[in-house]
């Protein structure tokens, strides 16, 4: 480049600069410059140019440090504004800390869900410790006490682990409001200014006024860091949300009944996830034998699993088609499966769903417990401890289901009344359960009671005050009152059919007896209770038992249309005791806990224990708790409680509503049945057996011999012949000659049993 200037002045040619200009100072023109020809003209120790020269230096370094200042300003703004911004939380978004709170509560319910786990792992093995020591070198009591701690403390465990696994995480109920995320970020804000800041801050400026050198050195790498920040300024945004809090990551299964940990596994079939209690079902039953090990499916559930219930799970599901597998077939592996899932018997209950629930063969209903659901019902009181009336033919409250559903059996079944047959070891509540029945029959007025008690005792002592008629114990005497009993019950129900036909027919369509028939015609219902039958039968001579027996079976088979409703208890029921055939005749049939399931099979029927009715599965534990069966369908119940002083009240009412319904009779009312006393009748049948032999004479063993063929006096001896016939006024045996080849035989003559028993019949 040339520039043309005036013909005065010299031409230069001045090349251009291509550096950068870091900076620039203007100066006066009337004062020289730094390169001015006067300062080139003075000498550099000319004693004037002190004062200028420290003028200048002084103006130099005011250049220098503006210079710096205009480089350190932007960088120290910066610093301030990084600071500022990591100390407000600048670079956390409100949603970061929106989801940081609703991960802080999350990590606290997965903390908790991890301590039951550990919980439950650590009291496991330690049972098992317990346990295997137990086997192999037996238990002291210190060490029994501590195992059953340690088993009630695990099982409390495994409860509170099922119930936190119902609970799922609220994440609506976690989020924070907009104060509490404002919150957050002061309070995280003053501790970082309080921890850090304030401590920083105080530490530099003590050592710049403890070690002011420190402080100098200080400055410049203060300067220095902050030009270079202000050269390279940081991005103060805000960062992208973390991928742990972009949203709750999958909890972990909590272990469960018996311990482990299950973990679903999607069928690549299907490209689904089975619960856990599927898997383990589906496991259960392929170990009984009930699935195919290859069918990669198993059960098609319906509904559930459902934990509503309160007490484990409930779910309704198929079992696969080509298996040849029904329900039936699962009942009655029920104990196997049980096993396999680790439970008692007692707490998997297995049904067929009915057809008119829309089952059929392969659709069952499963309620997997986690504690025995019989005994965490309890007993309820029952209603009819309290109630003024019942109506004894819409049945009979037995007790409560599972569900805590109260439960009647029926009295009425097709149109006519069904009898109840109890059953079940001793001491379990079986005359508890029959006392319920006769509560119910006591409170209805058109119900007359017959009661016989096979064992005596207090369970019935109260009934004497209302019954029609009421005989306790086995001895002669009970076993007469009790062939009388059954004797007077024929009779009633002939008299019943000779009263049904002169009834108008279309009052009576079907030949029997109805509620409004009964009501309307003063015709009682005739409720025959026999508790301990097994006792009765066993204290009959045979042809007495076969005749007791015939009464029993028919009033059973023809007595329900004339209003004849019979209920019996007894012990074991077998057949040597009581007979297949008398057992099967009644429609409900009721057991406490039996030993075995061939005694339950004796108890409940066939057709229920087919349908998988098992009170064998009931323990010493279940007392008061009773399966109930009406045909194929039964059903397992926490029996109604009706105490004895209760019982006792019920019938103090029931003896009030007959007097003033005027229905009290029999031996309540002061009208026991007339009979001859059994010698009276002894010396009826010596007469009919002289009559027999065709003589007026006969030794005490002939006559003996004579009566005891059949009839009343079945198998009689000569002694107990002999006591009823000087009971009955015939004195002692005397000589009648020569008799059976006995030259001076002794017995009775017609003569003396003809006078004793017109002496009776005159004091009659």
């Amino acid at each position: 480049m040339s520039t043309t200037h005036d013909h005065h002045s010299p031409r230069y040619d001045i090349a251009p600069y291509e550096g950068e200009f870091v900076w620039a100072e203007l100066v006066d023109d009337e004062e020289p410059g730094p390169h001015s020809n006067e300062d080139q003209e003075q000498p550099a120790d000319t004693p004037g140019q002190g004062p200028s020269t420290a003028r200048r230096s002084v103006r130099h370094a005011a250049t220098v440090l503006r210079a710096v200042a205009g480089h350190t300003r932007p960088g120290l703004r910066h610093a301030w504004a990084a600071i500022s911004h990591w100390t407000t939380l600048g670079y956390m978004s409100d949603e970061e800390i929106r989801r940081r709170l609703v991960k802080r509560h999350l990590d606290t319910y997965i903390e908790q869900r991890e301590d039951v786990t550990a919980d439950i792992n650590r009291l496991g093995k330690k049972a098992q410790k317990l346990t295997r020591d137990a086997v192999d070198f037996g238990l002291t009591a210190e060490e029994g006490r501590r195992l059953k701690d340690v088993g009630t403390e695990l099982k409390l465990r495994r409860t509170a682990g099922s119930a936190l696994a119902q609970v799922p995480f609220d994440v609506a109920g976690a989020q924070p409001t907009g104060e509490q995320v404002r919150r957050y970020r002061s309070v995280r804000a003053f501790g970082r200014f309080v921890g850090v800041l304030l401590p920083a801050g105080a530490t530099t400026l003590g050592v710049v006024l403890a070690a002011p050198l420190a402080g100098l050195v200080a400055v410049p790498v203060l300067a220095g860091a902050a030009w270079w920040l202000g050269r390279h300024p940081l991005a103060l945004t805000q960062r992208a949300l973390p991928a742990e809090l972009v949203g709750p990551r999958e909890l972990e299964p909590l272990p469960n009944a018996t311990g482990e940990t299950a973990t679903a596994t999607a069928p690549e079939a299907e490209g689904e996830v089975l619960p856990e209690e599927v898997i383990r079902l589906n496991a259960a039953l392929t170990a009984a034998g009930l699935l195919n090990s290859k069918n990669t499916r198993g059960i098609e559930v319906l509904d559930g699993p459902d934990y509503s219930v309160g007490n484990g799970y409930t779910l309704t599901a198929d079992l696969p088609k080509g298996g040849g597998k029904l329900v039936k077939d699962v009942i009655g592996k029920t104990e196997v499966i049980a096993g396999e899932l680790g439970i008692p018997p007692m707490q998997l209950i297995i049904r067929e769903v009915s057809a008119s629930e829309g089952g059929h063969g392969r659709r069952m209903h499963v309620w997997e417990a986690e504690k025995d659901p019989y005994l965490a019902v309890g007993h309820a009181t029952s209603p009819l401890a309290t109630a003024e009336s019942w109506d004894f033919w819409a049945g009979t409250p037995l007790g409560q289901t599972v569900l805590g559903e109260a439960k009647t059996i029926p009295t009425e079944f097709a149109g006519g009344f069904t009898s109840h047959f109890y059953s079940g070891i001793m001491r379990f509540g079986k005359s508890a359960a029959m006392r319920l029945d006769v509560a119910a029959g006591l409170l209805d007025p058109g119900v007359r009671l017959y009661l016989a008690n096979g064992k005596g005792g207090t369970d019935w002592e109260s009934v004497a005050s209302v019954a029609h008629r009421f005989t306790e114990g086995t001895d002669e005497a009970g076993l007469t009152a009790f062939e009388d009993l059954l004797e007077e019950l024929v009779e009633d129900m002939n008299t019943r059919y000779a009263d049904l036909k002169t009834v108008d027919v279309h009052l009576v369509p079907d030949g029997r007896l109805t509620a409004e028939l009964a009501r309307k015609h003063g015709l009682p219902v005739l409720l025959a209770v026999v508790d301990e039958l097994q006792l009765y039968l066993l204290a009959l001579p045979p042809k007495r038992r076969e005749r007791a027996l015939e009464k029993l079976k028919n009033l059973l088979r023809a007595g329900p249309a004339a209003g004849v409703f019979l209920v019996v208890g007894t012990q074991r029921p077998d057949g040597e005791e009581v007979p297949t055939g008398f057992r099967d005749l009644f429609g409900v049939r009721v057991s406490v806990r039996c030993l075995d399931s061939r005694s339950s099979r004796m108890s409940l029927g066939d057709l229920a224990s087919d349908a998988g009715a098992d009170a064998s599965v009931l323990t010493e534990d279940h007392v008061g708790v009773v399966v109930a069966a009406t045909g194929h369908r039964w059903e397992i119940l926490s029996g109604d409680f009706l105490s004895l002083p209760d019982f006792a009240k019920v019938c103090q009412r029931a003896r009030q509503m007959r007097e003033q319904a005027g229905t009290l009779t029999g031996d309540a009312a002061g009208q026991p049945r007339i009979t001859e006393p059994r010698e009276v009748r002894a010396v009826r049948a010596c007469l009919a057996a002289l009559d027999e032999l065709d003589t007026d004479r006969a030794r005490v063993e002939t006559l003996a011999a004579a009566i005891g063929e059949d009839g009343e006096f079945e198998d009689i001896d000569k002694t107990t012949l002999g006591a009823l016939l000087r009971k009955a006024g015939c004195g002692n045996v005397v000589s009648i000659g020569a008799v059976d080849n006995l030259k001076n035989a002794k017995g009775y003559k017609r003569p003396a049993l003809e006078e004793a028993l017109s002496a009776e019949d005159s004091a009659a």
